[in-house]
């Protein structure tokens, strides 16, 4: 039996944007992280400064000067956290994979790190149809099933459309939102053993 073989990617519309967002989440979360050495130097410091009644320095005193640099480090690595994770949904895209019978979707994170998603045989896939549909409404209707949506965009590019696919994955029962050709359906439909398609598909 030959190889079926098909391969799309997307990616962000505006990726100079994305480019830049990206940089300046990661600038200012090396920022956090460098309050949050100053915040450290300064409550150890305060750690082993000498309490003595001659001096005026009490315990007390030494807590409360503390408290304001706590509070710094807190904030710290809450917002490198924070930042560190969102840059990377400024800048990403999704490969989308169909190799005889089996559809693979990997995350590519800024251009470089590739994060594995799903990887779906043809009896895992339920339906296949359009996002907006009256079958689309339904299934995102159904509290059973989990919306992942697996493109950057809010609109589709010029020779692209929003399609979606029912699928049993390893993590659930999932409604899975493509940006891509019709020419990737098309493909796994040809190579699944039974029809999938959506019946109100051919309509628009």
């Amino acid at each position: 039996m030959q190889e079926v073989f098909y391969e799309e990617s997307v990616s962000t519309h505006n990726e100079k944007s994305a480019k830049f967002r990206y940089t300046l989440f990661t600038v200012f979360g090396w920022l956090c992280i460098l309050s949050l050495a100053f915040a450290l130097l300064n409550i150890w410091a305060l750690f082993y400064t000498p309490v003595s009644e001659e001096s005026g320095v009490t315990l007390r005193s030494v807590l409360l000067g503390m408290i304001p640099w706590a509070i710094m480090l807190v904030l710290a690595i809450v917002g490198a956290v924070l930042l560190f994770k969102k840059r990377h949904a400024f800048y990403l895209s999704y490969d989308y994979t169909f190799v005889s019978g089996e559809l693979r979707i990997s995350k590519v994170l800024h251009g470089r790190k590739r994060k594995f998603l799903y990887r779906l045989s043809d009896d895992q896939l339920v339906k296949i149809g359009r996002v907006g549909s009256e079958s689309y409404k339904k299934l995102k209707a159904s509290p059973d099933l989990k919306e992942d949506i697996l493109t950057p965009n809010e609109e589709a590019a010029e020779d692209k459309e929003f399609y979606y696919i029912q699928a049993v994955t390893n993590v659930g029962k999932r409604i899975l939102v493509l940006e891509c050709r019709q020419e990737l359906l098309a493909t796994i439909l040809r190579c699944i053993r039974k029809n999938i398609l959506e019946s109100e598909f051919n309509k628009k």
